[in-house]
């Protein structure tokens, strides 16, 4: 909802939370024994690199991690006991009841509602993504709006294959053989992992919101009948109809994303995972 008294937004201070709960169905069987975020790579979790990156940046004040409190989600915990010294900010653990990725947000609600806005990460994801540059955006498109925005969604309307392509010469083969149906072509050129154009940019598991977000968060909730929900599929993807507004931030440039799926995914994209590591100056 837009305010009829619009009162320009600057962002000097706000908190990274990280979701780091959830099942690791694509995972499996790895995640039967440890969290998605704690998939090592060079030794160390793939949510270890989140957390030191992100503290690098002066606007964030305060790192929150949404984990499950029992079984394997202890790891996490564990983990980080003793380093918030060498990480430089505030570490809070905040547990993840198993009510979705959306009604996860809300057990976060108290926590971050001081702050005009927060970043929200999925821990799996690795990225040197300039949340100085993200939050200019925001600020830009806050103004734009006079407030109406109620968060960016970071996108890439790019990506590196993870297999070779090859393109076809069917014209040759079909007058060779007079055929029009034949399942057969002619290999004009292989490309080794290609980079190719996206018909639609894929969100990216990174999103700045302002705290209007809760309010969209509760409705959801109550429409859900307080059960568990998805924060894409429930509401993010309907948001704009009951009011809300969303923009994008293309990640562009050079700048490398992944999603640690699992070890042997990241295993057969280190070359990816090497690069986003020398990205974050880890």
């Amino acid at each position: 909802m837009v305010s009829r008294f619009y009162t320009k937004v600057s962002i000097n201070s706000l908190k990274a939370v990280l979701l780091a709960g959830g099942y690791g169905t694509r995972a499996k069987p790895f995640t039967d024994y440890f969290p998605k975020a704690m998939i090592p790579l060079n030794g160390r979790p793939v949510i270890h690199y989140v957390v030191s990156y992100l503290a690098k940046f002066s606007q964030i004040s305060g790192l929150i991690i949404l984990c499950e409190f029992d079984n394997i989600g202890k790891q996490i915990i564990n983990y980080f006991e003793g380093k918030e010294a060498a990480i430089g900010k505030p570490l809070t653990f905040i547990e993840d009841k198993k009510f979705g990725t959306g009604g996860a947000l809300l057990e976060i609600e108290r926590d971050v509602r001081t702050d005009k806005c927060f970043l929200l990460w999925f821990a799996d994801n690795l990225c040197a993504l300039r949340i100085d540059g993200l939050i200019q955006e925001y600020e830009k498109a806050d103004r734009i709006t006079k407030g109406g925005i109620t968060g960016i969604v970071v996108v890439r309307n790019q990506r590196r294959e993870e297999t070779g392509r090859v393109i076809l010469d069917n014209a040759i083969h079909r007058q060779a053989n007079n055929s029009r149906n034949s399942t057969t072509s002619l290999i004009k050129q292989f490309i080794e992992k290609g980079v190719v154009k996206l018909e639609q940019p894929e969100a990216l598991g990174i999103y700045l919101f302002n705290n209007t977000i809760f309010d969209y968060l509760h409705t959801t909730s109550a429409r859900m009948h307080a059960g568990g929900f998805n924060l894409s599929h429930d509401l993010l993807g309907r948001i704009s109809s009951i009011g809300g507004k969303l923009y994008s931030y293309n990640l562009g440039g050079n700048t490398e994303w992944l999603d640690v799926e699992s070890p042997p995914y990241s295993d057969r994209n280190k070359d990816t995972v090497m690069k986003i590591l020398s990205q974050m100056g880890m």
